[in-house]
């Protein structure tokens, strides 16, 4: 019987690209070797062998032949060499095959590899959901750009607001840590320095290993890192994997807010139901904002998977196996990130919003939520300490439920003639103006 044990196999196998699968992983590091050796082909070392013929014989390698190999070798790229060495033999080059893996060590494979399936990954997934997500976020925004809202902070009413500007807010914030994360991905590196990092035996083999490994790494779209010491310095995955959380902290921050937005007494929004779809297995009246709070749920676990490979940036002199285990683990961080777009991305294709509720709950705030607005004006009209009058104001309107603004007019903090429909237009400019430069900057960039 095959158990499975991680819920990602189990639960969120369906919603997870296969270039973050062992296959993926598998193939990067065939890829890493099957460069290494074209290089040496092309040094003259190695007998030359077309790359399609090349590609076609250790392609469809599979773990059970390595697994049958690592029982006697009990080294998982010492097994993986063997295999596509036997491969090669098998084709009728068994000259080829004596220079698999010759003048590298594992981790130049390993680690290497993990950076390639890093690049594929992010090419050709990770940044094509994200951009469905900001599609989405950008749609909402357009959408509600002139929707009244009130301004909530620390749970409270605050000042009038646009609801178009939660998601303009929070897509900005992730276009700006995109382009951080475009530049860490660049920064990700590749290895072909042997023990200890210090090209002991590629120096036997070629006349400039450095100007070797520069020319090799680039054939994989990588860079070399100088201060390889047999691993390669891990701060460029962990540089990536902070900006990924960076990122998803305002994916989680989002559908948190959202989510309160769903609560019963405020109603202003709720997530779509598909038809059949159940809220509650005993309530069937429930229509919970679930998929909201599973974003902010994922995120505390990918909050424990950063710890991970943060933890794995000390190892001990040049090489140790303390991040050999643990390093197995790293793509989970990056498959949470990926499941957290993608569900934010699916809560927002069918959303619903309630203008009316807001509107009713702006309403109900009253003149209150205009109180900073009374207070400047004030400060304006020359009355001194505005500050703490308004707010002894605000206290005596809350105990006797008569409007701020009366009682503002009674004690002559404002003006004569003060008309409230003026006021209104003055403070919703400020939003307006803000939802009109977002508005402004996606028609910039070409795609408003």
């Amino acid at each position: 019987m095959n158990y499975v044990f991680s819920p990602l196999d189990n639960r969120y196998q369906k919603d997870l690209p296969a270039s973050l699968s062992e296959e993926a992983n598998l193939e990067a590091q065939i890829e890493y070797e099957k460069k290494y050796l074209e290089a040496l082909m092309q040094e003259g070392l190695c007998p030359r062998i077309d790359s399609a013929e090349l590609d076609r014989i250790l392609s469809g390698v599979t773990f059970s032949e390595i697994e049958e190999i690592e029982k006697t070798t009990q080294h998982a790229t010492r097994a993986l060499v063997e295999v596509l060495a036997l491969r090669l033999q098998k084709s009728g080059h068994p000259k080829a095959a004596d220079w698999v893996h010759v003048g590298v060590t594992s981790f130049d494979t390993v680690d290497t590899a993990a950076r390639i399936r890093l690049k594929n990954f992010f090419s050709k997934d990770f940044f094509p959901q994200l951009h469905l997500l900001q599609k989405e976020l950008k749609r909402w925004g357009l959408a509600h750009s002139a929707t009244p809202q009130v301004g909530r902070t620390h749970g409270q009413w605050a000042v009038p607001t646009l609801f178009g500007l939660v998601f303009a807010e929070s897509l900005e914030r992730i276009q700006d840590i995109e382009s951080r994360l475009n530049a860490a991905l660049s920064n990700l590196r590749g290895q072909s320095s042997g023990a200890i990092g210090g090209y002991h035996a590629l120096g036997l083999l070629v006349k400039n290993p450095i100007q070797f490994e520069t020319k090799f790494l680039k054939s994989l779209g990588l860079t070399p890192h100088l201060a390889s010491t047999q691993i390669l310095p891990p701060e460029d995955i962990s540089s990536v994997a902070s900006e990924v959380f960076h990122m998803m902290s305002v994916v989680a921050k989002l559908a948190n807010d959202l989510r309160h937005l769903a609560r019963s007494e405020i109603s202003e929004i709720a997530e779509g139901m598909a038809p059949g779809q159940v809220g509650s297995s005993t309530m069937p009246q429930k229509r919970n904002p679930w998929n909201l709070e599973h974003v902010c749920s994922l995120n505390k676990v990918l909050a424990s998977k950063l710890s991970l490979i943060q933890m794995d940036l000390i190892t001990e002199h040049q090489r140790d196996l303390t991040n050999s285990a643990s390093g197995r683990f790293y793509i989970e961080f990056f498959a949470v990130a990926y499941l957290m777009c993608k569900r934010l991305t699916r809560v927002l294709t069918r959303m619903e919003a309630y203008p009316e509720r807001m509107n009713t709950h702006l309403k109900s705030a009253g003149s209150s939520v205009f109180a900073e607005a009374f207070y400047v004006l004030a400060t304006k009209n020359g009355v001194s300490d505005a500050h703490h009058k308004i707010r002894e104001a605000s206290r005596l309107a809350e105990k006797t439920s008569q409007p701020l603004m009366e009682i503002a007019l009674e004690q002559k903090l404002l003006p004569p003639g003060f008309s409230m429909k003026t006021l209104e237009d003055e403070v919703w400019k400020g939003p307006k103006q803000k939802m009109q430069s977002f508005v402004t900057l996606w028609h910039e960039k070409g795609n408003g």
